[in-house]
């Protein structure tokens, strides 16, 4: 049995057992609880008064050290029956207080010695679902947490909240992607209007993810989802049942008790509050924005929720919160409890870990000139694009008028330039000819 090649230092610790008395088949990250070098490290583990070692440690420089052989079970997770079969890696912390993060070049070798140690340990794949009573159960998971067997933090919520992160990352290069960059994970155009609208709220990455997994778990981010099983007692879609509410041509919104929207507000009080608001913004019931407001406004009666979440120390506890206190669905047991967390941790991931890009609708390509039909009984012309510049003349005539160029500008959705040379107008009181 090997170690690593990545270290480059050694200072073998006399805590430990020699030998293991299980193969390894897991792996547990550890913090530091400070930002120390593995050198300092080494020499924490070296007394025997000091009763504790790992097999590995990162610095935040991210070099690698090492003192106990692989061969060998270090004393770090507070659990024999962990540590026998488990590779036990110390991370040093940028900080020494919650959430206990780590440097970007540290976490970046540890995804590179957790590779490592799989691949000459032959684990095939690293499997995270964050629950304890699956220790021992390697086939579903095989990763483990040192929080799970005495009364610590360990490894700080930072590390805690990015396993799955790191266990995708590792199986990715398993598989044969090692040597290509990591792939993007992609962003709908919907979860960055959702994430960047609570973030601008001013709550936390946590409480974040968390709201959005519970909002993933209700509609799938669709604000406009009908509740599958009225579609078909309606006999409606939901672009239809959102068309029929908006014409008012289905009149029993409030009533019908189907579940609708992002939140899938279904009582009757919640949903008629839903709808005077769409109305009283002149939107649409099944706009996302719109939505987004509501939802907020309503959030702000469940104080309770509230409170977890201007100061979520977790996913989990975020996401447990808006399940139990808001959401309130039939069942809210534990495996409810994980997968809703398990949807924000992916959240979590896209956009806390910045490897994402935005997949926004295909915008269609524009040909000039065209030309313009103004719907405004008198439309301003402005030197430039936007309500910043000045009033040069006016349109009265509701006529049509080329338009040789486009811009972005305070005021309008889109700027159009006049072919006269007169100057621009905004393109949303215009219809496309």
């Amino acid at each position: 049995m090997s170690n690593s090649k990545m270290v480059c230092y050694t200072k073998l610790s006399p805590n430990c057992n020699k030998p293991r008395n299980h193969k390894i088949d897991m792996i547990t990250i550890h913090c530091m609880a400070g930002n120390l070098s593995v050198e300092t490290c080494g020499a924490v583990f070296a007394p025997t008064s000091r009763q504790a070692s790992s097999n590995y440690g990162i610095g935040s420089d991210g070099r690698v050290g090492l003192y106990v052989d692989e061969v060998n079970r270090s004393w770090c997770t507070s659990s024999a029956a962990n540590d026998h079969r488990a590779v036990t890696i110390e991370v040093a912390n940028t900080v020494a207080a919650h959430p206990w993060p780590v440097s970007d070049k540290a976490f970046v070798a540890l995804i590179d010695l957790c590779e490592d140690i799989c691949r000459r340990n032959d684990i095939k794949q690293l499997l995270w679902r964050g629950d304890k009573n699956l220790f021992g159960d390697v086939s579903k998971q095989n990763m483990s947490a040192h929080r799970w067997f005495a009364a610590k933090a360990c490894p700080g919520d930072h590390l805690y909240n990015l396993h799955a992160h790191i266990a995708n990352a590792v199986n990715q290069r398993l598989s044969g992607c090692s040597v290509q960059p990591a792939p993007v994970v992609p962003v709908t155009a919907a979860e960055k209007t959702i994430w960047d609208f609570l973030k601008a709220k001013g709550l936390n990455n946590y409480a974040v993810a968390g709201i959005m997994g519970n909002l993933q778990a209700e509609s799938g981010l669709a604000a406009n989802n009908l509740q599958n099983t009225y579609e078909k007692k309606l006999g409606v879609t939901d672009a239809q049942y959102t068309t029929n509410v908006d014409n008012g041509s289905y009149t029993n919104f409030v009533r019908d008790s189907a579940g609708y929207g992002l939140a899938q507000w279904t009582y009757w009080n919640r949903k008629e509050a839903l709808l005077k608001y769409a109305q009283s913004q002149k939107k649409s019931i099944g706009d996302l924005n719109m939505q987004l407001e509501f939802l907020w406004q309503e959030l702000q009666s469940y104080t309770k929720v509230m409170s977890v979440l201007k100061s979520a120390k977790s996913i989990r506890e975020a996401s447990d919160s808006v399940l139990t206190g808001y959401e309130r669905p039939a069942d809210q047991s534990e495996a409810v409890q994980i997968k809703r967390t398990s949807y924000g941790q992916g959240y979590y991931n896209k956009f806390v870990l910045n490897d994402v890009e935005v997949s926004e609708p295909a915008q269609p390509v524009v040909s000039f000139p065209y030309t313009v039909r103004v719907t405004a009984l008198t439309l301003n012309i402005r030197k430039g694009p936007g309500t910043n510049y000045a009033i040069t003349s006016s349109i009265r005539d509701k006529g049509v008028y080329t338009i040789t160029e486009e811009a972005n500008g305070a005021g309008a959705t889109k700027w159009g330039k006049l072919k006269s040379g007169a100057g621009w107008i905004s393109l949303d009181f215009c219809t496309k000819r």
